[in-house]
């Protein structure tokens, strides 16, 4: 038997291993589930198999090594590899679940699979601390509506994460983050009234489901970067009467990324066609590459209508380690007098020098180094799970 046939045989026999109860000769006592016949479905989908096999796979080269069978050169001619960048962004993520704005969010993650930490990544130069909590954050906006739904669930016990805030902010149709003052390439750096928006801008808590929404609109491409939604998850924080929260932890800090074919139909719609910055694709942006070798950060989606232009409902879960705790540091501090840029946050110690370009969140596929630039945090968020 081939080294592949035996290693799908060995993840299928997974559940059914997991499975098999333990014998226990005391009658007395509360009847408790002594198997996980329940996750059947999860250990079946397709990222948990290939996530064993990847698992098993390293183990059973080593044994087959260990008894002569196999050497180094055998092993890469049959390597087992966790999902890539590569095949992630071949994926296509479009649903035919039938979605509409009354839809039960909770079914949209039925088949969402098993549950993989997301990979945690930097805040990105460009966030706002201090938004509020509101649903709608478009603020009449012209661009694609979307209605996003956001599940947070604890990576460990797949099970949701109620009562937590997720913050997103993006950049508007035509590439443009508001709410910072005089980051390269968004706007005038000399224009104070940058600092009064809010627009894209909001915080969402999660219900008994785990799940967040938001009524937001699809972001526009800009240079440097590939099309994305930054998303901070924090744990333990206390909602103000003026709508905001304070306290807490940042136990997550995420990009959501889409399908290249979408992004493609997308540009042609206005007033995205009327964007001119340069494309980058997922496959040449450095986060989505580091964040998607082995987990998948694109946003499923349907079409609310018949057409792209009618609207999109997406979805994607965030699987998270809550003990953890992410440094943040905000470009600027939303208040009730406005908006005051922090100066020791990343726009704030650039000096005049910085990346350049609008690299709104990190270095873009291509992005080229320059002075001032602040260090970037990437991990594999799949390895690392300390405390």
């Amino acid at each position: 038997m081939g080294l592949k046939s035996s290693l799908a045989g060995l993840a299928m026999a997974v559940p059914m291993a997991l499975g098999h109860g333990v014998h226990d000769h005391h009658p007395l006592g509360p009847i408790e589930r002594r198997d996980l016949n329940h996750c059947h479905k999860e250990f079946s989908e397709e990222s948990f198999v290939k996530r064993t096999l990847e698992i098993h796979g390293k183990e059973l080269h080593r044994l087959r090594r260990d008894l002569g069978l196999e050497n180094e050169q055998e092993e890469q001619d049959n390597p087992i590899h966790k999902r890539s960048y590569i095949t992630v962004s071949q994926i296509n993520h479009k649903s035919n679940k039938t979605v509409t704005k009354t839809t039960d969010p909770t079914t949209l993650f039925s088949t969402s699979g098993a549950c993989i930490m997301m990979p945690i990544v930097d805040q990105g130069p460009l966030y706002v601390q201090g938004e509020q909590i509101r649903k709608d954050n478009t603020e009449g906006q012209a661009g694609v509506k979307m209605t996003l739904a956001i599940q947070v669930v604890d990576y460990k016990t797949c099970t949701p994460v109620p009562n937590a805030y997720v913050d997103i902010w993006s950049s508007n149709s035509t590439g443009i983050y508001v709410g910072v003052q005089g980051y390269p390439g968004m706007g005038d750096p000399n224009d104070a009234g940058m600092l009064k928006g809010t627009a894209l801008r909001g915080i969402q808590p999660t219900d008994s489901h785990g799940i967040a929404l938001f009524d937001t609109l699809v972001p526009g491409h800009y240079d440097g970067r590939a099309t994305h939604i930054h998303a901070i998850t924090y744990l333990g924080a206390t909602k103000q009467p003026n709508n905001t929260i304070t306290g807490g932890k940042a136990a997550h800090v995420g990009q959501i990324y889409f399908d290249q074919p979408f992004l493609a139909n997308l540009d042609k719609v206005a007033p995205y066609n009327a964007n001119k910055m340069k494309v980058v694709p997922n496959v040449n942006d450095f986060l989505f590459m580091m964040g998607a070798n082995g987990d998948d950060p694109i946003v499923s989606y349907a079409f609310v209508g018949d057409k792209l232009e009618d609207g999109v409902f997406g979805w994607i879960r965030f699987g998270i380690n809550q003990a953890r705790s992410e440094n943040v540091s905000p470009a600027a501090w939303m208040t009730s007098s406005g908006g005051v840029m922090n100066p020791n946050g990343p726009v704030g110690k650039m000096n005049g020098g910085g990346m350049g370009g609008g690299f709104g969140g990190g270095f873009g596929g291509g992005a080229k180094k320059k002075g001032g630039q602040r260090k970037m945090r990437i991990r594999d968020s799949a390895l690392d799970e300390d405390n």
